[in-house]
Protein backbone atom coordinates (compact mmCIF):
# COMPACT_ATOMS: atom_id res chain seq x y z
CA UNK A 1 0.00 0.00 0.00
CA UNK A 2 2.84 2.15 0.84
CA UNK A 3 4.17 1.76 -2.46
CA UNK A 4 0.89 2.81 -4.37
CA UNK A 5 0.80 5.97 -2.32
CA UNK A 6 4.61 6.38 -3.29
CA UNK A 7 3.83 6.06 -6.83
CA UNK A 8 0.60 8.68 -6.57
CA UNK A 9 2.85 11.20 -4.98
CA UNK A 10 5.85 11.21 -6.75
CA UNK A 11 5.24 9.63 -10.43
CA UNK A 12 1.02 10.45 -10.66
CA UNK A 13 0.72 13.84 -9.11
CA UNK A 14 3.63 15.96 -10.41
CA UNK A 15 2.49 15.56 -14.07
CA UNK A 16 -1.38 16.09 -13.53
CA UNK A 17 -0.40 18.92 -10.98
CA UNK A 18 1.60 20.32 -13.32
CA UNK A 19 -1.23 20.26 -16.23
CA UNK A 20 -3.68 21.46 -13.51
CA UNK A 21 -1.49 24.83 -13.27
CA UNK A 22 -0.72 25.15 -17.10
CA UNK A 23 -2.06 28.62 -18.13
CA UNK A 24 -4.75 26.99 -21.12
CA UNK A 25 -6.15 24.31 -18.97
CA UNK A 26 -6.46 27.03 -15.89
CA UNK A 27 -8.46 29.32 -17.75
CA UNK A 28 -10.40 26.38 -18.66
CA UNK A 29 -11.42 25.45 -15.51
CA UNK A 30 -11.73 29.21 -14.26
CA UNK A 31 -14.41 29.86 -16.94
CA UNK A 32 -16.51 26.92 -16.68
CA UNK A 33 -16.99 27.94 -12.79
CA UNK A 34 -18.74 30.84 -14.66
CA UNK A 35 -21.52 29.08 -16.10
CA UNK A 36 -22.48 27.08 -12.70
CA UNK A 37 -24.97 29.37 -11.51
CA UNK A 38 -26.55 29.79 -15.49
CA UNK A 39 -26.77 25.86 -15.13
CA UNK A 40 -28.33 26.10 -11.52
CA UNK A 41 -30.98 28.04 -12.28
CA UNK A 42 -31.81 26.94 -15.34
CA UNK A 43 -32.46 23.82 -13.86
CA UNK A 44 -34.62 24.91 -11.46
CA UNK A 45 -36.58 26.05 -13.97
CA UNK A 46 -37.28 23.15 -15.47
CA UNK A 47 -37.51 21.11 -12.47
CA UNK A 48 -40.81 23.62 -11.37
CA UNK A 49 -43.09 21.47 -13.42
CA UNK A 50 -41.85 18.60 -13.95
CA UNK A 51 -42.31 17.83 -9.89
CA UNK A 52 -43.33 14.31 -9.57
CA UNK A 53 -46.53 15.52 -7.23
CA UNK A 54 -49.83 14.93 -9.62
CA UNK A 55 -51.29 18.14 -7.65
CA UNK A 56 -47.98 20.24 -8.45
CA UNK A 57 -47.54 19.33 -12.10
CA UNK A 58 -51.19 19.80 -12.85
CA UNK A 59 -50.93 23.28 -11.46
CA UNK A 60 -48.14 24.19 -13.50
CA UNK A 61 -49.17 22.37 -16.81
CA UNK A 62 -50.44 25.23 -18.35
CA UNK A 63 -47.88 27.14 -17.81
CA UNK A 64 -45.03 25.17 -18.31
CA UNK A 65 -43.47 26.15 -21.85
CA UNK A 66 -43.32 30.00 -19.55
CA UNK A 67 -41.70 28.64 -17.18
CA UNK A 68 -39.08 26.09 -18.69
CA UNK A 69 -37.91 29.51 -21.09
CA UNK A 70 -35.49 30.56 -18.16
CA UNK A 71 -33.74 26.57 -18.87
CA UNK A 72 -34.03 26.93 -22.47
CA UNK A 73 -32.13 30.94 -22.29
CA UNK A 74 -29.33 29.46 -19.14
CA UNK A 75 -28.47 26.26 -20.84
CA UNK A 76 -29.20 27.24 -24.19
CA UNK A 77 -26.13 30.39 -23.76
CA UNK A 78 -23.58 28.10 -21.95
CA UNK A 79 -21.18 27.99 -24.74
CA UNK A 80 -21.82 31.33 -25.75
CA UNK A 81 -20.59 32.20 -21.94
CA UNK A 82 -18.17 30.03 -21.82
CA UNK A 83 -16.58 31.85 -24.99
CA UNK A 84 -16.55 35.19 -23.29
CA UNK A 85 -15.51 33.59 -19.76
CA UNK A 86 -12.45 31.66 -20.67
CA UNK A 87 -10.77 34.09 -22.81
CA UNK A 88 -11.42 36.76 -19.87
CA UNK A 89 -9.64 34.55 -17.34
CA UNK A 90 -6.95 33.35 -20.22
CA UNK A 91 -6.25 37.11 -21.06
CA UNK A 92 -6.35 37.69 -17.02
CA UNK A 93 -3.43 34.99 -16.31
CA UNK A 94 -0.82 36.56 -18.30
CA UNK A 95 1.93 37.13 -16.07
CA UNK A 96 4.99 38.68 -18.63
CA UNK A 97 2.51 41.56 -20.13
CA UNK A 98 -0.93 42.76 -19.44
CA UNK A 99 -3.52 42.02 -21.48
CA UNK A 100 -7.06 43.62 -21.11
CA UNK A 101 -9.16 40.93 -20.20
CA UNK A 102 -12.97 42.09 -20.90
CA UNK A 103 -11.94 43.51 -24.56
CA UNK A 104 -10.52 39.72 -25.24
CA UNK A 105 -13.78 38.06 -24.15
CA UNK A 106 -16.02 40.43 -25.91
CA UNK A 107 -13.37 39.62 -29.06
CA UNK A 108 -13.49 36.13 -28.52
CA UNK A 109 -17.57 36.15 -28.84
CA UNK A 110 -17.71 37.82 -31.62
CA UNK A 111 -15.51 35.38 -33.17
CA UNK A 112 -17.61 32.62 -31.86
CA UNK A 113 -20.50 33.93 -33.64
CA UNK A 114 -18.27 33.81 -36.47
CA UNK A 115 -17.55 30.44 -35.96
CA UNK A 116 -21.16 28.92 -35.36
CA UNK A 117 -22.35 29.98 -39.12
CA UNK A 118 -24.38 27.87 -40.43
CA UNK A 119 -23.70 26.87 -44.74
CA UNK A 120 -26.38 29.63 -45.22
CA UNK A 121 -23.95 32.13 -43.29
CA UNK A 122 -26.57 32.96 -40.53
CA UNK A 123 -25.68 32.38 -37.08
CA UNK A 124 -26.69 28.89 -35.42
CA UNK A 125 -28.10 29.28 -32.28
CA UNK A 126 -28.11 26.19 -31.40
CA UNK A 127 -24.42 25.96 -30.73
CA UNK A 128 -24.77 28.74 -28.23
CA UNK A 129 -25.72 25.83 -25.60
CA UNK A 130 -23.51 22.63 -24.68
CA UNK A 131 -23.09 21.48 -28.06
CA UNK A 132 -20.89 24.72 -28.99
CA UNK A 133 -19.05 24.99 -25.66
CA UNK A 134 -15.75 23.17 -26.64
CA UNK A 135 -15.82 25.59 -30.28
CA UNK A 136 -16.61 28.34 -27.25
CA UNK A 137 -12.95 27.43 -25.81
CA UNK A 138 -11.06 26.87 -28.56
CA UNK A 139 -12.20 30.66 -30.10
CA UNK A 140 -10.96 32.04 -26.47
CA UNK A 141 -7.82 30.40 -26.13
CA UNK A 142 -7.03 31.37 -29.79
CA UNK A 143 -8.01 35.13 -28.97
CA UNK A 144 -6.30 35.19 -26.12
CA UNK A 145 -3.21 33.72 -27.80
CA UNK A 146 -2.99 35.77 -30.77
CA UNK A 147 -3.77 38.91 -28.98
CA UNK A 148 -1.18 38.21 -26.37
CA UNK A 149 1.35 37.52 -29.63
CA UNK A 150 0.69 41.27 -31.06
CA UNK A 151 0.57 42.75 -27.86
CA UNK A 152 4.05 41.10 -26.77
CA UNK A 153 5.52 41.78 -30.33
CA UNK A 154 4.01 45.44 -30.01
CA UNK A 155 2.39 45.09 -33.34
CA UNK A 156 -0.35 46.79 -31.82
CA UNK A 157 -1.62 50.64 -32.16
CA UNK A 158 -0.50 53.09 -29.52
CA UNK A 159 -1.30 56.15 -28.60
CA UNK A 160 0.63 59.00 -26.33
CA UNK A 161 -0.32 58.85 -22.91
CA UNK A 162 -2.52 61.88 -22.85
CA UNK A 163 -5.17 59.76 -24.70
CA UNK A 164 -7.56 58.55 -22.33
CA UNK A 165 -6.33 55.05 -21.58
CA UNK A 166 -9.99 53.37 -22.51
CA UNK A 167 -9.44 54.33 -25.97
CA UNK A 168 -5.88 53.56 -25.54
CA UNK A 169 -6.72 49.98 -24.71
CA UNK A 170 -9.60 50.19 -28.02
CA UNK A 171 -7.14 51.27 -30.74
CA UNK A 172 -4.95 48.56 -29.25
CA UNK A 173 -7.18 45.59 -29.89
CA UNK A 174 -8.17 46.34 -33.04
CA UNK A 175 -5.01 44.15 -34.72
CA UNK A 176 -5.34 41.43 -32.52
CA UNK A 177 -8.86 41.48 -33.27
CA UNK A 178 -8.95 41.86 -36.66
CA UNK A 179 -6.39 39.05 -36.99
CA UNK A 180 -8.15 36.70 -35.10
CA UNK A 181 -11.89 37.65 -36.78
CA UNK A 182 -10.27 37.06 -40.81
CA UNK A 183 -8.66 33.81 -38.88
CA UNK A 184 -12.11 32.87 -38.06
CA UNK A 185 -13.71 33.98 -41.28
CA UNK A 186 -11.57 32.42 -43.54
CA UNK A 187 -11.77 28.84 -41.92
CA UNK A 188 -15.54 28.99 -41.83
CA UNK A 189 -16.71 31.08 -44.63
CA UNK A 190 -13.80 30.81 -46.99
CA UNK A 191 -13.10 27.52 -46.69
CA UNK A 192 -16.59 26.09 -45.20
CA UNK A 193 -14.54 24.54 -42.56
CA UNK A 194 -17.72 23.18 -39.64
CA UNK A 195 -15.35 24.54 -36.53
CA UNK A 196 -17.83 22.89 -34.24
CA UNK A 197 -18.59 19.73 -36.00
CA UNK A 198 -14.68 18.79 -36.44
CA UNK A 199 -14.52 19.30 -32.76
CA UNK A 200 -17.66 17.15 -31.99
CA UNK A 201 -15.87 14.14 -34.25
CA UNK A 202 -12.58 15.13 -32.41
CA UNK A 203 -13.76 14.70 -28.73
CA UNK A 204 -16.48 12.55 -29.00
CA UNK A 205 -14.35 9.33 -28.00
CA UNK A 206 -13.26 11.71 -25.14
CA UNK A 207 -17.35 11.55 -24.54
CA UNK A 208 -17.54 8.28 -24.87
CA UNK A 209 -15.21 6.99 -22.67
CA UNK A 210 -15.99 8.91 -20.04
CA UNK A 211 -19.36 7.34 -20.49
CA UNK A 212 -18.65 4.47 -19.61
CA UNK A 213 -18.31 2.55 -17.04
CA UNK A 214 -14.61 1.22 -17.14
CA UNK A 215 -13.86 5.08 -18.22
CA UNK A 216 -15.46 6.25 -15.28
CA UNK A 217 -14.32 4.24 -12.75
CA UNK A 218 -10.71 4.76 -14.34
CA UNK A 219 -11.06 8.45 -13.45
CA UNK A 220 -12.87 8.21 -10.14
CA UNK A 221 -9.43 6.35 -9.17
CA UNK A 222 -7.16 9.03 -10.15
CA UNK A 223 -9.38 11.14 -8.54
CA UNK A 224 -9.46 9.47 -4.99
CA UNK A 225 -5.32 8.75 -5.40
CA UNK A 226 -5.02 12.44 -5.72
CA UNK A 227 -7.25 13.09 -2.83
CA UNK A 228 -5.33 10.08 -1.03
CA UNK A 229 -1.82 12.01 -0.58
CA UNK A 230 -3.20 15.53 -0.40
CA UNK A 231 -4.15 16.63 -4.10
CA UNK A 232 -7.78 18.18 -4.82
CA UNK A 233 -8.20 15.72 -7.35
CA UNK A 234 -11.27 17.93 -8.46
CA UNK A 235 -9.11 20.57 -9.25
CA UNK A 236 -7.16 18.59 -10.73
CA UNK A 237 -9.32 16.79 -13.28
CA UNK A 238 -11.88 19.65 -13.64
CA UNK A 239 -10.31 19.68 -17.41
CA UNK A 240 -12.79 17.39 -17.57
CA UNK A 241 -15.98 19.59 -16.66
CA UNK A 242 -16.58 20.63 -20.33
CA UNK A 243 -16.99 16.92 -21.72
CA UNK A 244 -19.54 16.13 -18.41
CA UNK A 245 -21.24 19.70 -19.04
CA UNK A 246 -21.68 18.32 -22.53
CA UNK A 247 -23.38 15.29 -21.71
CA UNK A 248 -25.60 17.47 -19.32
CA UNK A 249 -26.75 19.52 -21.87
CA UNK A 250 -27.77 16.83 -23.74
CA UNK A 251 -29.79 15.39 -20.98
CA UNK A 252 -31.32 18.21 -20.25
CA UNK A 253 -32.79 18.36 -23.71
CA UNK A 254 -34.16 15.27 -23.37
CA UNK A 255 -35.67 15.60 -20.07
CA UNK A 256 -37.62 18.76 -21.22
CA UNK A 257 -38.85 16.62 -24.51
CA UNK A 258 -40.18 14.03 -22.39
CA UNK A 259 -37.82 11.30 -23.37
CA UNK A 260 -34.93 9.06 -21.98
CA UNK A 261 -31.67 11.44 -21.32
CA UNK A 262 -28.95 9.90 -23.05
CA UNK A 263 -25.93 10.31 -20.86
CA UNK A 264 -25.00 8.46 -17.40
CA UNK A 265 -21.90 10.31 -16.20
CA UNK A 266 -23.14 13.35 -16.89
CA UNK A 267 -22.70 16.67 -14.49
CA UNK A 268 -24.87 15.71 -11.11
CA UNK A 269 -23.93 11.95 -11.33
CA UNK A 270 -21.10 12.21 -8.77
CA UNK A 271 -23.93 13.50 -6.30
CA UNK A 272 -24.67 9.59 -5.75
CA UNK A 273 -20.87 9.48 -5.57
CA UNK A 274 -20.27 12.18 -2.72
CA UNK A 275 -22.00 11.48 0.54
CA UNK A 276 -20.73 14.02 2.81
CA UNK A 277 -17.98 14.68 0.43
CA UNK A 278 -15.57 12.96 -1.79
CA UNK A 279 -15.39 9.79 -0.71
CA UNK A 280 -18.50 8.94 0.67
CA UNK A 281 -16.97 9.74 4.15
CA UNK A 282 -20.75 10.78 6.19
CA UNK A 283 -21.48 6.96 7.40
CA UNK A 284 -17.48 7.76 8.40
CA UNK A 285 -18.85 10.98 10.67
CA UNK A 286 -21.48 9.39 12.02
CA UNK A 287 -19.75 5.92 13.34
CA UNK A 288 -17.17 8.58 14.70
CA UNK A 289 -19.82 9.96 16.71
CA UNK A 290 -20.67 7.11 18.33
CA UNK A 291 -17.00 5.73 18.86
CA UNK A 292 -15.94 4.58 22.61
CA UNK A 293 -12.64 7.06 21.91
CA UNK A 294 -13.07 10.54 22.80
CA UNK A 295 -11.41 11.88 19.37
CA UNK A 296 -13.34 10.31 17.18
CA UNK A 297 -16.35 11.13 19.17
CA UNK A 298 -15.10 14.67 19.51
CA UNK A 299 -14.04 14.98 16.09
CA UNK A 300 -17.58 13.22 14.60
CA UNK A 301 -19.53 15.90 16.18
CA UNK A 302 -17.58 18.29 14.81
CA UNK A 303 -17.54 17.23 11.64
CA UNK A 304 -21.32 16.43 11.41
CA UNK A 305 -22.61 19.66 9.99
CA UNK A 306 -19.68 20.66 7.41
CA UNK A 307 -20.43 17.17 6.33
CA UNK A 308 -23.94 16.98 6.09
CA UNK A 309 -23.59 19.94 3.49
CA UNK A 310 -20.92 18.17 1.34
CA UNK A 311 -17.61 19.54 3.13
CA UNK A 312 -15.53 16.71 4.46
CA UNK A 313 -12.12 18.81 4.70
CA UNK A 314 -12.66 18.27 8.28
CA UNK A 315 -12.50 14.73 8.64
CA UNK A 316 -9.88 14.43 5.44
CA UNK A 317 -7.51 15.85 7.42
CA UNK A 318 -8.58 15.44 10.65
CA UNK A 319 -8.46 11.45 10.60
CA UNK A 320 -6.78 11.53 9.04
CA UNK A 321 -7.24 10.11 5.89
CA UNK A 322 -4.56 12.01 3.57
CA UNK A 323 -1.44 10.28 3.79
CA UNK A 324 -2.97 7.44 5.09
CA UNK A 325 -2.44 4.36 3.77
CA UNK A 326 -4.98 2.07 5.62
CA UNK A 327 -8.00 4.85 5.09
CA UNK A 328 -7.06 5.12 0.99
CA UNK A 329 -8.26 1.60 0.70
CA UNK A 330 -12.40 2.37 1.85
CA UNK A 331 -11.91 5.85 0.94
CA UNK A 332 -10.93 4.40 -2.47
CA UNK A 333 -13.67 1.52 -2.26
CA UNK A 334 -16.19 3.24 -1.28
CA UNK A 335 -15.93 6.16 -4.54
CA UNK A 336 -15.88 2.88 -6.84
CA UNK A 337 -18.67 0.85 -5.34
CA UNK A 338 -20.76 3.95 -5.61
CA UNK A 339 -19.82 4.76 -8.97
CA UNK A 340 -20.62 1.09 -10.54
CA UNK A 341 -24.03 0.78 -8.29
CA UNK A 342 -24.88 4.37 -9.20
CA UNK A 343 -24.02 4.13 -12.94
CA UNK A 344 -25.82 0.36 -13.65
CA UNK A 345 -28.97 1.26 -12.00
CA UNK A 346 -28.99 4.15 -14.29
CA UNK A 347 -28.16 1.94 -17.12
CA UNK A 348 -30.87 -0.36 -16.65
CA UNK A 349 -33.23 2.68 -15.99
CA UNK A 350 -33.76 1.65 -12.39
CA UNK A 351 -33.45 5.29 -11.35
CA UNK A 352 -33.26 8.53 -12.69
CA UNK A 353 -30.21 9.94 -14.81
CA UNK A 354 -28.73 13.73 -14.12
CA UNK A 355 -31.13 16.04 -15.62
CA UNK A 356 -30.34 19.25 -13.13
CA UNK A 357 -27.63 20.85 -11.86
CA UNK A 358 -27.77 21.65 -8.31
CA UNK A 359 -25.88 23.07 -5.88
CA UNK A 360 -23.05 20.91 -4.60
CA UNK A 361 -23.36 21.77 -0.91
CA UNK A 362 -27.18 20.40 -1.13
CA UNK A 363 -27.22 17.44 1.35
CA UNK A 364 -27.38 13.44 0.23
CA UNK A 365 -31.06 12.45 -0.78
CA UNK A 366 -32.31 15.86 -1.14
CA UNK A 367 -29.51 16.45 -4.03
CA UNK A 368 -30.69 13.21 -5.12
CA UNK A 369 -34.17 13.53 -5.83
CA UNK A 370 -33.26 17.12 -7.25
CA UNK A 371 -30.64 16.40 -9.91
CA UNK A 372 -32.90 13.37 -11.17
CA UNK A 373 -35.58 15.66 -11.74
CA UNK A 374 -37.58 14.00 -8.87
CA UNK A 375 -36.88 10.63 -8.83
CA UNK A 376 -37.94 8.56 -5.70
CA UNK A 377 -35.82 5.26 -6.62
CA UNK A 378 -33.12 7.76 -6.64
CA UNK A 379 -33.61 8.76 -3.18
CA UNK A 380 -34.55 4.92 -1.98
CA UNK A 381 -31.27 3.83 -3.88
CA UNK A 382 -29.00 6.96 -1.55
CA UNK A 383 -30.40 5.43 1.18
CA UNK A 384 -29.11 2.44 0.59
CA UNK A 385 -25.46 3.76 -0.64
CA UNK A 386 -25.23 5.13 2.88
CA UNK A 387 -25.55 1.78 4.57
CA UNK A 388 -23.26 0.09 1.38
CA UNK A 389 -20.28 3.27 2.10
CA UNK A 390 -20.72 1.96 5.78
CA UNK A 391 -20.25 -1.23 5.45
CA UNK A 392 -16.93 -0.33 3.74
CA UNK A 393 -15.63 1.89 6.50
CA UNK A 394 -16.80 -0.17 9.34
CA UNK A 395 -13.46 -2.78 9.27
CA UNK A 396 -11.41 -0.18 9.06
CA UNK A 397 -12.81 2.25 11.00
CA UNK A 398 -13.02 -0.50 13.99
CA UNK A 399 -9.95 -1.76 13.79
CA UNK A 400 -7.90 1.85 14.14
CA UNK A 401 -10.65 2.49 16.89
CA UNK A 402 -8.83 -0.55 18.48
CA UNK A 403 -5.44 0.89 18.07
CA UNK A 404 -6.43 4.39 18.97
CA UNK A 405 -8.22 2.75 22.26
CA UNK A 406 -4.79 0.68 22.75
CA UNK A 407 -2.36 3.46 22.22
CA UNK A 408 -0.99 2.44 19.22
CA UNK A 409 -2.46 4.84 16.06
CA UNK A 410 -2.20 3.34 12.89
CA UNK A 411 -0.21 5.29 10.03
Amino acid sequence: MNKILNFVETKLAPPLNKMASQHHLSAVKNGMIVTVPLTIIGSIFLLIPNIPIAAIKNFFEPYANMITTVNTVTIGSVGLVGAASVAYYFALEYTDIKIDPLITAFVSVVAFLLATLTDEFTIDTGLFGTRGLFTGILVALLTGTITHFFQKKNLVIRFPDTVPPLVSKSFMSLIPAFVVLTLVWIIRVVLGINVNQVLMDCFSPFIFALNTLPGFLVFMFIRSMLWSVGIHGGAVLAVADPFFLTMFGENVAAFAAGTLPPYITASGFTMFVFLGGGGATLPLVLMMIRSKEKGFSTLGKLCLPASLFEINEPVVFGVPLVMNPYMMIPYTLSTLTLSAGTYLLMLFNIIGRPVANIPWTIPPLFSHYLVTGGNIPAVIWGIAELFIAGAIYYPFFKAMEKQRLEGNEIE
